[in-house]
């Protein structure tokens, strides 16, 4: 089974595998959305962690991250209850049933949340660590407002749910000039839990258990800023491979204090 399932909530996620089986991946909880907005806001105010981000605002408010929860509880609130349902009518089908329902692919990951898990069982006591995104991939390496770009952005965005050709991303969509962009450099982990190869855990359960058997994907890109070592780690960890280095591709962030920054596109190159 790669999709579990809390027994007293019924919430879908999934587990990191050993040594990190205390981490898992939910979609965010309505009952949590003021635990998760402090932890969030803590991670992303940490100058370990926002000088990394370029999509996150600075400084990092709660109405920021309130709105960010409540958009993403809604985004994926259809996808969360098809596998809730998936789960409950399980029992009563047959094995052939079991087997079909299961090759229904999905057009999104609705596992954002990193958590460590508490003593709670029903998940009340988890602690949110980090978020991991899969979008569908914005080539925002093609010239920016160019008719090329645009062209590959709609092709992408119009191929019909678990089409191979689908190119995606790990990273959520943040504004740079007038054109949205993928960034990888957008999913981030509490500092605390830095150095643990948690991330690296987690990007290999949303690849296995997640977009491989039930989005069908094939085609995965994601991109680091030039100099954050540990998320070079988590591609080379996961079989990505560097395709082209971006110079200065990000804009200058006076808020952070920062100069423009180069960016590397890191492509994936299958299940190890």
């Amino acid at each position: 089974m790669t999709v579990h399932y809390n027994p007293i909530t019924k919430e879908p996620y999934l587990q990191l595998p050993a040594p990190c089986a205390n981490i898992i991946i939910t979609p965010y909880r309505e009952h949590q959305i003021k635990e998760d907005t402090n932890a969030m806001t803590s991670s992303l105010n940490d100058p370990r962690v926002y000088p990394w981000l370029q999509g996150p605002p600075y400084p990092f408010l709660r109405k920021h991250g309130e709105d960010w929860i409540k958009t993403k509880i809604q985004e994926n609130k259809a996808a969360v209850a098809a596998l809730q349902d998936e789960f409950e009518n399980k029992p009563q089908t047959n094995a052939s049933h079991q087997r079909q329902t299961e090759n229904q692919f999905f057009g999104q990951c609705p596992f954002l949340c990193i958590r460590e898990v508490g003593e709670d069982p029903s998940g009340a006591q988890d602690t949110l660590i980090g978020e991991i995104a899969l979008i569908r991939y914005s080539f925002y390496e093609i010239r920016r407002n160019s008719w090329e770009l645009a062209l590959v952005q709609a092709h992408n965005k119009q191929l019909p749910v678990g089409h191979e050709d689908i190119v995606w991303t790990l990273g959520c969509t943040i504004r740079l000039s007038t054109m949205y962009y993928a960034l990888t450099n957008t999913d981030y982990l509490s500092p605390t839990h830095h150095g643990k190869g948690i991330m690296s855990r987690a990007v290999q359960a949303v690849i296995r258990d997640w977009a491989v058997p039930r989005m069908n994907m094939n085609h995965l890109r994601g991109s680091f800023v030039v100099g954050n070592v540990g998320s070079q780690r988590v591609f080379e960890r996961n079989n990505f491979e560097e395709v082209g280095v971006f110079k200065d591709w990000l804009p200058e962030n006076s808020k952070k204090s920062l100069g423009k920054m180069s960016i590397v596109i890191m492509e994936w190159k299958g299940l190890l």
